[in-house]
């Protein structure tokens, strides 16, 4: 059998009557591409919020490596929304600096690994442009930079 990274057994998440998840058991092997699929209201921002503790299920259990989840578990996922979660009057280094600083690295790492990834995409200039200077694509762009910075056990 795989290697699994992330298992949820048997996860529910309802408010009152209504159940924005229910019943999901999914099994992730380590090394695989996963996506969620489904229409408005399946369920899929609920189980990522499940997965990161934003949100406790009503029932079930998520585990990460074969242990049941915990907020160090979640320091090493990173998860980028459709949405960017940016803001948008800091420069890309110094947003990547913060962002990267509470994810627990200090500020030498984390410049020195920002400047690395800059310099892969090709966009060492764009340090100091502010992210409201950036089209969408081009800060989704700094946001995948930005979670990769802590080198994510998975994404």
């Amino acid at each position: 059998m795989a290697d699994i990274i992330l298992k949820a057994e048997n996860l529910t998440k309802s408010y009152g009557n209504y159940k924005a998840l229910d019943d999901l058991s999914v099994e992730i092997p380590r090394g695989s591409l996963f996506g969620l699929l489904g229409p408005n209201g399946a369920g899929k921002t609920t189980f990522i919020r499940l997965i990161n503790q934003i949100l406790v299920p009503s029932s079930g259990r998520i585990y990460i490596n074969g242990q049941p989840i915990t907020r160090e578990h979640v320091s090493r996922i990173g998860y980028m929304p459709e949405e960017r979660g940016l803001y948008k009057n800091l420069t890309v280094m110094d947003q990547a600096m913060y962002l990267a600083q509470l994810k627990g690295l200090s500020a030498t790492t984390a410049r020195a690994r920002i400047k690395k990834w800059l310099a892969k995409f090709g966009i060492e200039n764009w340090a100091g442009k502010k992210i409201q200077e950036l089209s969408k694509g081009m800060a989704q762009k700094v946001q995948f930079i930005i979670n990769v910075l802590h080198e994510p056990e998975f994404m």
